[in-house]
Order: C-alpha cells, then structure tokens, then sequence
C-alpha cells in the first residue's frame, strides 16, 4: 500500500506542477492528505515532494494577501 501512495503521490506532484496557478491550489488539500498518510505509513516523504507541498502553502497564504487594501 504505500509504493502505492507514493506512486499517487509522484503523479499527483506531477499533476500540479502542470497546472495554472489557481488549479495547483485546488489540489493541494488532497495533496497535503496524501502526504500525510505517507508520514503515517512511515514512510520518508521525498524532498521535492516536502518541497512542493511548501510551495503550495505559500502560494496559498499569498494568494489571501492579494485582495487587502494598501
């Protein structure tokens, strides 16, 4: 079960990393869980994954910040 997790995984960092801006974000919460169950599986998440993962919840928490008034 978990090769195939980070199999899902690999497939879905590739999705996003495919897809406008908007579009990754949508995908991130279901992307965050899969990573999640790989840390709960016990297995070690790869970097580039972690990476990605850290991109999106930036780009999240910038994308709140885009709307404010200055």
């Amino acid at each position: 079960m978990t090769r195939a997790l980070l199999n899902q995984a690999e497939e879905m960092a590739k999705t996003i990393r495919q897809q406008p801006a908007q579009d990754r974000l949508a995908l991130r919460p279901e992307f965050s869980r899969l990573l999640s169950n790989l840390r709960i599986e016990g297995v070690s998440v790869p970097r580039h994954l972690q990476q990605l993962d850290t991109d999106l919840s930036e780009e999240e928490a910038e994308t709140q910040f885009d709307n404010m008034p200055v």
